[in-house]
């Protein structure tokens, strides 16, 4: 989750929300909650690979859990596309010639292919370069903030801008619950987990509430140094130049590459996994699941989400992938709320090691709340969704005219 969400934000937010950017991150904490509860509940009963995905199949039709998998396999290859973007965009601050043309497009390329390598290596290897990432993350954003905090002037803190309106509270709000996302990410490569029934609730709990702290020191700084911090994409390398002169800038930039390098490893990690779960439920192409006899990855999977990922990256846009790559997750949220309240009147359902008191009523409150989020904030992106979604359901008529259904 500290990633590219959490670099863009304060710039992209209070372009928005003005000074009510604190209330907007508090309003998409709260709003999370409830589904963060919700998937803790789902991903105690389950030790699988695929997550959403898995959860969707136990508790809906064949049709909406084919839905929620390929949109959230959608979601991850836009949020390769945002990242990717966004590197590129503090990459450029070292050197103004990456900016666009072909030397963008060869700094994607390169970047795809060096976390592809590291991926298909193996899970081992993926998660000692991911954890070493993290531990540099964590590092960069207690730095910046223990810089930062003793230059913050509190007035400029005050909110002085009026209410935004709905849509673009709404929309401000799609910002931040695009940087949460990823929370579930962990439950996406349970199957290669030690104990994912006790370990995923604990850490999808623990994580969001330290995620949240963090997104907040980030935007304190931000807020509360730049006289205008939406005018600039890299508002944190921002901060360094103006505290720090052109060294703050740097440091703050390179740390920002770190953090990027290492969201974008873990979507790497995971985003192939839910075609292979696709496929091991006869919905994709047998040979999606195909595991490499000696690194033990889907190979296949790998390389084709990875190709996309970066691929969306080269054609598209930051603000674009962001807005769609969230509106597909939350769709995905939404149909996994919707299976838990299904599973909560079963009888049969798998049963949970972390049980939430009042799963129902919680899980049909919490789709109802992204549902209203989703179609005030990502109304445009609509039209987009239901196209990836005709496309899926193509190649799912395709799969099961080639191949028997599976058990």
């Amino acid at each position: 989750m500290i990633g590219a969400g959490m670099l863009a934000a304060p710039a992209k937010v209070y372009a928005l929300a003005g000074g009510w950017s604190f209330v907007v991150l508090a309003a998409a904490a709260l709003a999370l909650t409830p589904l963060v509860l919700c998937f803790a509940d789902l991903s105690s009963r389950f030790f699988g690979t695929g997550g959403p995905y898995l959860y969707a199949r136990a508790g809906l039709p064949a049709l909406p859990a084919f839905a929620v998998g390929w949109l959230m396999w959608f979601s991850q290859a836009m949020s390769v596309a945002t990242l990717s973007a966004l590197f590129v965009t503090y990459l450029a601050g070292f050197i103004p010639a990456l900016e666009g043309g072909a030397p963008r497009y060869l700094t994607i390329a390169a970047l795809g292919v060096v976390l592809t390598g590291v991926v298909l290596v193996g899970i081992r290897q993926s998660a000692r370069a991911s954890n070493a990432l993290i531990v540099l993350k964590i590092g960069f954003v207690l730095a910046f903030a223990a810089a930062g905090v003793w230059f913050v002037q509190g007035e400029r803190l005050a909110i002085v801008s009026p209410l935004p309106d709905p849509i673009s509270f709404a929309q401000a709000m799609l910002i931040y619950l695009f940087a949460y996302s990823g929370f579930e990410r962990g439950s996406v490569v349970a199957g290669e987990a030690r104990d994912p029934q006790r370990d995923v609730p604990i850490a999808l709990i623990g994580g969001v509430a330290t995620v949240t702290f963090a997104y907040a020191a980030v935007l304190f700084v931000c807020m509360g140094v730049l006289d205008q911090p939406a005018a600039n994409d890299r508002p944190l390398a921002e901060v360094g130049r103006q505290l720090f002169g052109p060294a703050g800038a740097v440091a703050v930039s390179a740390g920002a590459l770190a953090v990027i390098v290492g969201t974008i490893l873990v979507i790497t990690i995971s985003m192939p996994r839910m075609l292979m779960a696709l496929s091991e439920q006869g919905q994709l192409p047998q040979w999606l699941a195909r595991v490499h006899p000696r690194t033990h990855t889907p190979h296949i999977a790998i390389v084709i989400s990875s190709v996309l990922g970066f691929g969306f990256a080269m054609a598209s846009d930051l603000l674009t992938a962001l807005t769609i790559a969230t509106a597909a997750r939350l769709t995905g949220y939404v149909l996994c709320c919707v299976a838990l309240w299904n599973m909560s009147r079963r009888t049969d359902a798998p049963q949970p090691r972390f049980a939430l008191p009042f799963r129902g009523p919680i899980a049909l409150f919490t789709a109802a709340l992204f549902t209203g989020v989703l179609v005030l904030g990502a109304i445009k992106e609509l039209p987009a969704l239901l196209i990836v979604l005709a496309v899926g359901f193509a190649v799912l008529a395709v799969t099961r005219i080639r191949r028997p259904q599976a058990p």
